[in-house]
């Protein structure tokens, strides 16, 4: 409105002979619409803002006693911090960095990638799925073996896909881990191999949270964590690999709303669990680390502690 009466002015002022002041009619005209654009500009910015999200409130609730060294429980979508103890020590953490590992893989390899098993990745030790020298198998099957079953075999097998012809080992493969971890902010860790195998690598159970986070957005990953049990083929259909699901939380407890994610055991990194469960649209990430009980339950007891806790004194506003 404030346009056409500016327009307006400067037609009748132009027709009376008066052109200095229709030249600043004028220049009223560009100002004002330079403003208008302004605004269109900002509201289209205010458009694509992410949604407030509700922000989680804890009850007047005492904290939950977690028989761990290092533990953490975060809301996913907020990435708020709950509960924590020494979360951002450096410590080795066993297997849990083959979430990093899937990481790296789903985002440089396609699935159906396929990769030659070598006698280095199938003799690695600790954890297998069984793998033969000389098979052939995708990327995508190997994550199922590397996730469920935590196979050592497997990672390394994924590492070594990066290699270009005459190259060898997992040295490119761990600098992309790193390179990762630097983006997401992950100050606390440094990864040394792709299974977790080599305890001077590290990290830290809030770094953890947030590779977790990051991999959670991947459709697949969360596909292949939360299954109890899979049955993995090579490519060409000869040889099958019967996995069972090392996280108590989605195999042996069948804990409610189960989304995974990660076991890890090393001596000198105790029994860890990175675990996750949804109820009623919330996510919530619990991860624990060298757990005071030795046995092979401890860590999913406690992540399962620690998950109770939250599903029962969390609220979000």
């Amino acid at each position: 409105m404030i346009i056409k009466t500016f327009i307006i002015a400067s037609i009748i002022t132009e027709l009376l002979g008066l052109h200095g002041l229709s030249a600043k009619f004028d220049s009223a005209v560009v100002r004002d619409r330079q403003g208008a654009q302004k605004v269109a500009v900002a509201s289209d910015l205010d458009l694509k803002l992410p949604p407030i999200l509700p922000r989680p409130r804890i009850k007047n609730a005492i904290s939950p006693n977690i028989y761990a060294k290092h533990f953490i429980l975060i809301d996913n979508e907020s990435g708020e911090v709950l509960v924590k103890e020494n979360h951002r020590e450096k410590v080795p953490i066993a297997s849990t960095t083959k979430i990093m590992s899937a990481i790296v893989a789903l985002e440089n390899y396609e699935l159906d990638d396929v990769v030659t098993i070598s006698e280095k990745a199938a003799y690695q030790i600790g954890a297998d799925a069984f793998l033969r020298v000389g098979e052939e198998i995708t990327v995508e099957e190997l994550l199922y073996c590397m996730l469920i079953k935590s196979g050592n075999d497997s990672a390394y097998a994924i590492a070594e896909h990066m290699n270009l012809d005459g190259e060898k080992g997992v040295t490119k493969f761990i600098a992309k881990m790193n390179e990762k971890a630097k983006e997401l902010g992950m100050a606390d860790t440094e990864y040394h191999d792709p299974a977790g195998l080599d305890v001077t690598g590290f990290s830290s159970a809030y770094d953890l949270s947030v590779a977790t986070k990051e991999a959670m957005k991947n459709t697949k990953f969360k596909e292949i964590v939360k299954l109890s049990k899979y049955t993995a083929q090579s490519a060409d259909g000869q040889t099958s690999h019967v996995l069972d699901n090392s996280n108590r939380l989605v195999n042996q407890y069948d804990y409610p709303g189960a989304l995974g994610v990660k076991t890890g055991y090393m001596p000198e990194a105790g029994h860890c669990l990175v675990g996750a469960a949804e109820r009623n649209g919330h996510t919530f990430i619990a991860i624990v680390l060298n757990t005071y009980a030795d046995t092979p339950s401890a860590s999913a007891d406690e992540t399962k502690k620690l998950l109770d806790w939250g599903f029962s004194n969390v609220y979000w506003e």
